[in-house]
């Protein structure tokens, strides 16, 4: 602390002990976090600024923010934010923000001592001390002095008494300022304080992590930019997208981290024999890691859910919580029963769930009950990246943009009833069949990969750039077993696809009974769930709704129609499922001589 600083706040000390205050030195007064932050203020041209606010609530909010305005932001239905050096956080104790407002107000007594004279009362005080010079010169009044002599002593009296009402007055303002520092300590006056400098902190939800291309790791925010390819021609340019680490800055309003060091040559050898071994096709390990890329990132483009499906044992478990923990505060993990069951909220109730999500880079949820219902139609609006309201427990709602890829894993597939594609272009099933036996489960696993943090760091990385510059790419083996979960949960519309052709032309037309003839047949065949003729007629005219690729590659649909009886017309069943399952069709017309 500079000497002449050191000297005021003394000072202040010194003229503050007799009004029983007892100031501390600012570089006690915060929080440990704050004490920890980066270039402080200056206090000298600090406890100026502050010595000229006025002795009232919005001058104590001002003070607050001379000291700390650079350091704390106020978050419209969430609350106060401190920032730490690394990003915006949350103050959800209050441990970080009220003790600054109390530092402010414990600071104030120090004003005191640059509460000098005007420079009026400067002039008076001289003139003061001028006059008590010549006044001890003139010494004291004779009978033999004349009127001249008589009339010059009243003035420097009248000098001199002006002079001391001067004094008075500074010193009344040191007075003032002493109380007022002991009033604005009080539980109300801080209140007052922290909602006077409110507003001139003010953000909105929206505000916080805007920058997509930005992740707060512990060594700097990693930004994905894309630039000109170093060997690119300049008169035909090629761009990459590419990695690169700024400095934590308080202005770009990131609240989260991730818990590891940006290195890109970092190594993490656990990680990759633990990945080959739980994972050994590389389509599939190539595919995690665009995905876990993606996650990265704020964008939303693929509206995908990724469901990791698997018996016990399979390392699936593992590698969620490894990614969970390498993202930080950008992670959040649910229940499942935000995302499946049956239990539906009202308009007005709250989510705090979903409250949580703001600023979110990746939510898991596992272990789905067997049978377990997915919320369809929230999944489709938590994927498809417009606004979502949202209202912690007695707040009012806000609404989040979601930044967020769902992340579901589980030994039971969630059953999903929306037959449409809306729900299934969103769904990626990628299945863990390897399985550890007991005596090869590494207890110690977890820790060892949480060792490798900086190295699966890198390869989070360079799976982002994967994605950015060649898309995720999910392979066949991760769409094919897509396609075989959308038909154990939606039996009749795996038919419609694979056993029937959709023309949508009036000339083909195909009563109920055959249809669901040939829903039978091709159930025998593809061991599907089975389902009574009434059953089947009551579902499927849910199924007119939707549109169906047609032989040509166009999109079509059939409909229900009346011709004396219900048919279905623009939709005929391909022939090798017409016939009863196991039925012989007998010989044809042409071995009894007839000619077709």
């Amino acid at each position: 602390m500079p000497d002449q600083v050191a000297a005021v706040l003394e000072e202040a000390q010194r003229q503050a002990a007799a009004y029983g205050i007892e100031p501390r030195s600012p570089l006690f007064g915060a929080s440990e976090t704050w004490r920890q932050l980066p270039e402080q203020p200056n206090e000298q041209s600090v406890l100026s600024d502050c010595a000229s606010e006025p002795e009232t609530d919005i001058g104590n909010g001002r003070r607050f923010l001379i000291r700390y305005g650079s350091r704390v932001l106020h978050v419209a239905r969430v609350g106060w934010h401190g920032f730490d050096g690394t990003r915006w956080k949350e103050d959800e104790d209050g441990s970080v923000v009220r003790p600054l407002a109390q530092s402010t107000a414990e600071l104030i007594s120090a004003e005191a001592a640059l509460l000098t004279a005007t420079e009026e009362e400067e002039k008076t005080l001289e003139a003061g001390r001028n006059a008590r010079l010549e006044r001890k010169r003139l010494g004291a009044p004779r009978k033999d002095w004349d009127a001249e002599k008589l009339g010059r002593l009243m003035e420097l009296e009248e000098i001199i008494d002006a002079a001391d009402e001067a004094r008075k007055s500074a010193n009344a303002r040191k007075s003032s300022r002493h109380r007022h520092a002991k009033s604005s300590a009080g539980s109300s006056k801080l209140d007052n304080m922290m909602k006077e400098a409110l507003p001139h902190v003010a953000r909105m939800v929206g505000d916080l992590n805007k920058d997509i291309y930005a992740f707060n790791c512990r060594s700097g925010t990693l930004r994905f930019v894309r630039m000109e390819h170093e060997e690119s021609d300049p008169q035909d340019p090629v761009y990459e997208w590419q990695a690169r680490l700024d400095v934590h800055n308080p202005v770009d309003l990131i609240s989260k981290s991730g818990e590891a060091e940006y290195r890109p040559g970092a190594a993490a050898p656990v990680f990759d024999a633990f990945l080959k071994e739980v994972q050994p096709d590389p389509e599939i390990r190539g595919f995690l890691q665009r995905f876990a890329g993606y996650c990265l990132l704020g964008l939303t483009v693929e509206q995908c859910l990724v469901f990791f499906y698997g018996a016990g044992s399979n390392g699936k478990s593992t590698f969620v919580d490894l990614l969970c923990s390498m993202f930080g505060d950008f992670a959040v993990t649910l229940s499942i029963d935000s995302f499946a069951g049956d239990t539906r909220r009202g308009g007005n109730e709250a989510t705090p769930d979903l409250a949580r999500l703001p600023g979110a880079r990746l939510v898991a949820a596992s272990e789905p009950e067997m049978g377990v219902k997915l919320k369809d139609a929230l999944i489709k609006t938590l994927t498809g990246g417009e606004k979502i309201a949202v209202r912690r427990l007695h707040q009012d709602f806000f609404e989040v943009v979601p930044q967020f890829k769902i992340l579901l894993s589980g030994n039971h597939k969630p059953r999903i009833d929306d037959t449409s594609d809306g729900i299934w272009r969103r769904v990626y099933l990628v299945p863990w069949e390897v399985q550890i036996s007991k005596d090869r489960i590494d207890r110690d696993l977890p820790k060892k990969l949480r060792a490798e943090a900086d190295g699966v760091f890198a390869w989070l990385v360079r799976g982002t750039l994967d994605y950015l510059n060649y898309g995720l790419r999910p392979p066949e083996s991760v769409l094919t077993a897509t396609r075989e979960y959308r038909e154990e949960s939606d039996p009749i519309g795996a038919f419609l696809r694979n056993a029937c052709i959709v023309t949508g032309k009036e000339d083909d037309e195909t009563s109920p009974g055959d249809l669901h003839l040939g829903y039978a047949n091709w159930a025998a065949r593809e061991g599907a769930a089975e389902f009574k003729s009434s059953t089947f007629s009551r579902k499927l005219p849910d199924y007119t709704r939707l549109t169906w690729r047609s032989p040509e590659g166009a999109m079509k649909r059939f409909w229900k129609a009346k011709s004396g009886t219900t048919i279905y017309r623009g939709i005929k069943v391909k022939d090798e499922f017409v016939r009863p399952p196991g039925r012989d069709p007998g010989p044809s017309p042409e071995a009894y001589g007839y000619e077709g």
